[in-house]
């Protein structure tokens, strides 16, 4: 009864934020399940219902943004043939240990240095690094664990 009534406004609300009907239809469909999930918190003396829904479906579509923005510097990030890393910039003053992070980065296997990659080159989190990639959460902890210890023992023993 709720989406009856209110979808039309949800939808609209998160299409304005984002200008593109699939992401706003997506927004709407988590605002919705969003307010399904924190119904119980709701608390009518500091506000009208309609207000909260609308305030839930503005920010829900604000996370579609920035999510979006990630994953566009990301996607810059990485060879789409191979899906490795590019190389990293030339201007770095220490040349040597520009080569040896390089090297380091080239042993690594091509799963651990992604994770590793989309963390520190693309800025996600490891929850979006496994949505992502379509993978566990503990596999992607597990990678960079193992990816970032590997790194280490190269860079210390270079």
């Amino acid at each position: 009864m709720l989406h009856q009534r209110y979808a039309n406004l949800v939808y609209s609300i998160t299409y304005r934020v984002l200008n593109d009907a699939t992401a706003a239809e997506e927004a709407m469909q988590d605002t919705f399940l969003k307010v399904w999930q924190s119904a119980p918190t709701f608390d009518g003396s500091r506000g009208a219902p309609i207000a909260w829904l609308s305030r839930i479906a503005r920010n829900t579509a604000i996370d579609y943004t920035r999510l979006r923005a990630r994953r566009v510097a990301v996607d810059d990030t990485f060879d789409i043939e191979d899906g490795r890393m590019l190389p990293l910039p030339d201007g770095w003053q220490d040349r040597e240990r520009t080569e040896a992070l390089r090297q380091a980065l080239s042993l690594l296997p091509s799963e651990q240095e992604r994770v590793l990659a989309l963390a520190y080159f693309g800025g996600l989190s490891q929850s979006d690094i496994a949505d992502q990639l379509k993978i566990p959460l503990g596999t992607v902890k597990t990678r960079m664990r193992i990816g970032l210890q590997k790194l280490r023992e190269a860079w210390f023993s270079a």
